[in-house]
């Protein structure tokens, strides 16, 4: 008997839209940045602010502010990091401006 093993992908994840609304959270998923991609959305320009929270102020996570426009629309959408972001804004040549300011945010668990 042999034993097929699936390969997981973001292709499978992101099958259906996730809409995202600054209104109801705080930051963004990845699959949230697709979805917005999907309905017409496009970067505004060619880099992202990115910024650490804190976790209980001993986990570190960075956030990536992605300035989006759909026409004359703009929207800045602030996604949390993780590989996939990562290996996209690297596919795509995307700049990283890092905010260094001594304010930092904590964030409790």
């Amino acid at each position: 008997m042999e034993l097929r093993q699936e390969i997981y992908t973001h292709d499978k994840f992101t099958e259906s839209d996730q809409f995202w609304s600054p209104e109801s959270e705080d930051y963004a998923a990845a699959s949230q940045l697709i979805g917005a991609m999907r309905a017409g959305w496009r970067l505004a320009l060619p880099r992202v602010s990115a910024r650490q929270i804190w976790n209980s102020g001993s986990r570190p996570r960075t956030v990536y502010e992605f300035t989006l426009m759909r026409g004359s629309q703009l929207m800045i959408m602030p996604v949390l990091s993780n590989p996939f972001i990562e290996r996209y804004i690297i596919q795509n040549d995307i700049r990283i401006i890092y905010d260094i300011s001594a304010d930092s945010t904590v964030t409790p668990e």
